[in-house]
C-alpha cells in the first residue's frame, strides 16, 4: 500500500511536469518539431547515462540474483504477450499492426525510470535494464517488421541503439567491478537525474499537439487502451506473482522494478517508427499514445497494489 501511495504522488509530480510542457507548447514556446531535438537529447544522452548510472554500483549475489530474476520476468512477460496478440490476430476482429505494436509495447525508459529513481531509489534503476535489454531487442527487430515491413529490419540499428550500448556499457562496468572516475561519474549522475523532468516536458509538447477530444471519441481506441493498461498487466502481475512464489530468494523488489516497466502506457518510440516508416496507423498511434499516458496516472498505482497484495 505504501509503493502505491508513493507511486501515485510520484506520478501526480510529474504530472505537473507534463503541465507545463503542454503550457508552453499552447503558448508557442516550444513546437513539435523542436521538442524532437529534446527527445533526441532524451534518447541518445539522458537514458543511456540514467541506465550506466543505474550500474554504478556494488557486485554482489543479491543483485545478480535480482537480475536473472528480472530477465527472466521480461521474457516470460514478452512471450505472452506475444502470444496473447498472436492469438488475438486470428480473431474475427484482428489486431492492426499498430494498435499490436501499442498492445504489446509499453513506455518503459524515458517514463519509468524517473518512477522507479523517486519511488524505490536509483540502486533499483539496475533491475530495469534487464527489461529495456528484452524490449529493446524486440522492438528494433519485431516492431521494426511489424510497422515497416521487409525494410524496417537492420541489425545496425539494433546494435548501436543508445539504450543497448548504455547497458552493455553499464553491465560491463558492474561484472568487473569498475567505476567511472570521479568527474564523469558525476556528469554521468546529473545527466541522468535530467532523465524525468525533460522527458515529462517532452510529452506536455505531445499531448498539446494530439487531437485529443478524437483520440477519446473513437471506440477503437478503447480496445487497445483495455488490452495494454489492464489485461496485460495483470498477465505480468500473475508471472511475476508466480515467480516469487517458487524463487528460492527474496527477488520481490526486482520484480516489482520489472512490473512498473510492463504496466505503463503504449511505448513512444513505437509511434516515432511508424513515422519514420511513414506508416498510415502512425496518427491512430500517437493518438492511443496521449490516451494511455493520461490514463496510466490511475491504472499504474493498482496495478502495483494488486501485486503487493498478492505478495
Amino acid at each position: 500500500m505504501e509503493l502505491s501511495l508513493l507511486l501515485l504522488k510520484q506520478i501526480l509530480s510529474m504530472t505537473v511536469m507534463v503541465l507545463a510542457g503542454w503550457i508552453m507548447a499552447r503558448r508557442g514556446l516550444l513546437n513539435c518539431e523542436e521538442s524532437r531535438i529534446v527527445s533526441r537529447v532524451v534518447i541518445y544522452i539522458l537514458t543511456p547515462a540514467a541506465l550506466l548510472d543505474g550500474f554504478q554500483t556494488e557486485l554482489d549475489t543479491n543483485k545478480l540474483e535480482g537480475l536473472l530474476a528480472s530477465l527472466i520476468g521480461a521474457v516470460l512477460i514478452y512471450a505472452v504477450f506475444l502470444g496473447g496478440t498472436w492469438l488475438m490476430g486470428r480473431g474475427r476482429r484482428p489486431l492492426s499492426a499498430g494498435e499490436q505494436a501499442c498492445v504489446v509495447y509499453s513506455n518503459s525508459g524515458n517514463l519509468i525510470i524517473p518512477i522507479i529513481i523517486n519511488t524505490l531509489g536509483s540502486e533499483y534503476v539496475i533491475y530495469s535494464c534487464a527489461y529495456l535489454l528484452v524490449q529493446n531487442l524486440l522492438t528494433w527487430t519485431h516492431g521494426q517488421v511489424l510497422l515497416g515491413g521487409s525494410r524496417g529490419l537492420r541489425v545496425k540499428t539494433v546494435v548501436t541503439n543508445p539504450c543497448l550500448c548504455g547497458i552493455a556499457l553499464g553491465l560491463f562496468m558492474f561484472l568487473m567491478g569498475l567505476r567511472l572516475p570521479g568527474p564523469v561519474g558525476g556528469a554521468v549522475s546529473s545527466l541522468g537525474a535530467c532523465l524525468g523532468p525533460i522527458s515529462m516536458l517532452v510529452i506536455g509538447v505531445m499531448l498539446a499537439e494530439a487531437d485529443l477530444k478524437r483520440a477519446f471519441a473513437s471506440p477503437a481506441v478503447y480496445r487497445v487502451i483495455l488490452l495494454r493498461l489492464a489485461a496485460y498487466p495483470l498477465l505480468a502481475a500473475l508471472i511475476l506473482w508466480g515467480m516469487v512464489q517458487v524463487w528460492p530468494g527474496e527477488v520481490t523488489g526486482a520484480l516489482t522494478v520489472t512490473l512498473l516497466c510492463a504496466i505503463g502506457p503504449s511505448a513512444t518510440t513505437l509511434t516515432q517508427m511508424a513515422q519514420l516508416y511513414e506508416n498510415p496507423e502512425s496518427g491512430y498511434m500517437s493518438s492511443i499514445n496521449a490516451v494511455t499516458t493520461i490514463l496510466c496516472a490511475v491504472t499504474m498505482p493498482v496495478m502495483i497494489f494488486l501485486f503487493q497484495q498478492m505478495n
